[in-house]
């Protein structure tokens, strides 16, 4: 099993930057969380040591010889049903996590116990699963206590892959509650690919609109997000550049197309306005530069890449819808660029967002998906398939369909799930994504004007992919990628696409 991991790395940073130490508790992960921790360098500051309980009749040694401790783990009454069996888990890692915190004297610490195949105790359960809890020192209330709890499930009994799976879903666990170190809220539970913004939202104020005296009056207190032709203003590639208004002072001219955003839900509530840069203008800011929109917005933190991607829409649309779809007027732009008039027939129109199916097809056994690799994508970048969904037909009838016509695969009849949605201004649609499967031994037959090449690929294989970070749909950075280690088999979207939101929902990793 592989040490190198993604997950770790992070971690091991972010204890490092904060200057933070933990332990570590294992037990079906039987110490791949340690071994991942210590493989990274610089592990040593940052990591105390740790146990692992898994022989639970001669666990109590490694337990702190605590008989409290010991017995939770051991209960003969936990294994009946896979939901007793679980929840005996949570309640054993909270006591086990704020035990060893509390003994070791260490800002965080780590408790992992479950299940992680081929057999398992209970009748009812046939896929592993694992409970993570973090406790750390809370500084308001001068205590050790549980910082965050998850239960992760996977869809198989590979132990080997539902180790790794577990490991790194601690790392990713214990990142964000070091991130979030002084935003404690007590036991909340916290999501994996949760970010330090999660509690300020974007507020689309649209009662605003109309109101242009208002506006006026926000925009000296305003920060702004800047687009030009296909790209986004950003300070680095993991933060969306903000200007002030003393900024941006000079481009608020008829050259530049400026639109309301919102208001941020923060302190100062913020209002957020947006400016289009003629494609003509040079223009360039201390610190900050342009990249292509669509292949970086993904790398940006979740409020960020909402911002990047709404104004990106906006722009998009108000560029291309200069003339009245009724009576091929032209159109005048109205209610802070949010709805254009006709200046012949009076129609007004906003915005349009067209339907897309993203579906990720996996095999009966689920043990191997479907990818695909589009002519525009580098050399190895695969991800699942997508299409625009037609008038007057299902989404599920468009999965079956776009699957069929890109791949000759025939999904199963019924198997089709929603699992979420995205807008994707590129040009202007809505990802709604689906899963679904179908019997992999079917023959492939790719539609060439479409896709390059499609595959089925294993567990394995994705897994090595969530390995490579950064902007990998642009070339320079697949091709960099490829280089530093030829082996690896392919090359999936980043994190924070629905795309990826898609394979990840099938590796267990969300």
């Amino acid at each position: 099993m592989g040490l190198t991991s993604a997950s770790f790395q992070k971690l091991v940073r972010a204890l490092k930057t904060r200057s933070k130490n933990t332990t570590v508790v294992e037990q079906c992960c039987g110490g791949t969380i340690s071994s991942s921790i210590m493989a990274q360098p610089g592990a040593s500051s940052v990591y105390l040591g740790g146990t692992v309980a898994y022989n639970t009749r001669k666990g109590k040694a490694l337990l702190l010889n605590d008989e409290k401790l010991h017995a939770s783990l051991t209960s003969p009454n936990v294994q009946k049903t896979k939901d007793a069996y679980i929840q005996s888990k949570i309640d054993w890692t909270a006591k086990t996590s704020v035990a060893f915190c509390e003994t070791l004297d260490t800002d965080f610490a780590i408790a992992e116990g479950g299940a992680s195949g081929p057999t398992f105790g209970p009748p009812d359960m046939k896929t592993g699963f694992s409970v993570l809890s973090v406790a750390g020192r809370c500084s308001k209330e001068n205590k050790v206590k549980v910082l965050a709890t998850k239960v992760v499930h996977s869809t198989h009994a590979n132990r080997e892959q539902n180790m790794r799976l577990f490991a790194d879903s601690a790392a990713d666990l214990l990142t964000d509650v070091v991130l979030k170190e002084g935003n404690y809220h007590g036991n909340a539970q916290i999501n994996e690919e949760s970010t330090f913004d999660t509690m300020v939202v974007l507020d689309r104020a649209t009662a605003l609109r109309t109101d242009e005296k208002t506006l006026a009056g926000m925009e000296v207190h305003a920060k702004y997000v800047l687009v030009q032709k296909s790209d986004i203003l950003v300070k680095s590639s993991t933060e969306l550049a903000l200007l002030s208004d003393t900024d941006v002072a000079h481009l608020k001219n008829d050259q530049n197309q400026m639109t309301f955003l919102g208001v941020l839900s923060n302190k100062e509530k913020t209002p957020i306005f947006g400016i289009d840069i003629n494609e003509n203008l040079s223009v360039s800011f201390n610190e900050c530069e342009f990249v292509d929109t669509r292949t970086s917005a993904p790398l940006l933190p979740r409020l960020d890449n909402e911002l990047a991607l709404h104004m990106t829409a906006y722009a998009n649309w108000q560029r291309n819808a200069t003339f009245c779809t009724s009576c091929g007027g032209p159109t005048i732009l109205l209610h802070a660029g949010t709805t254009r008039q006709c200046m012949s027939c009076k129609a007004l129109s906003w915005p349009r967002q067209d339907p897309s199916m993203i579906a990720s097809i996996t095999s009966r056994c689920g043990e191997r998906i479907l990818l695909a690799r589009s002519p525009r994508h580098p050399p190895k970048m695969h991800t699942v398939l997508a299409g625009f969904v037609e008038a007057g037909e299902r989404f599920e009838t468009a999965v079956a369909r776009e699957t069929w016509e890109e791949t000759g695969i025939r999904i199963d009849e019924g198997s089709v799930s929603y699992i979420g949605s995205q807008p994707w201004p590129f040009p202007q649609s809505c990802m709604i994504a689906f899963t679904a499967t179908a019997d992999d031994s079917q023959p492939l037959n790719i539609d060439e004007n479409e896709i390059v090449e499609a595959q089925w690929f294993t567990r394995e294989e994705v897994l090595a992919a969530t390995e490579v970070e950064g902007a990998v749909m642009q070339h320079e950075v697949a091709e960099k990628a490829l280089k530093s280690n030829p082996e690896i088999p392919l090359l999936i979207p980043p994190k924070r696409v629905i795309a990826r939101t898609l394979i990840d929902t099938w590796l267990g990793k969300v």
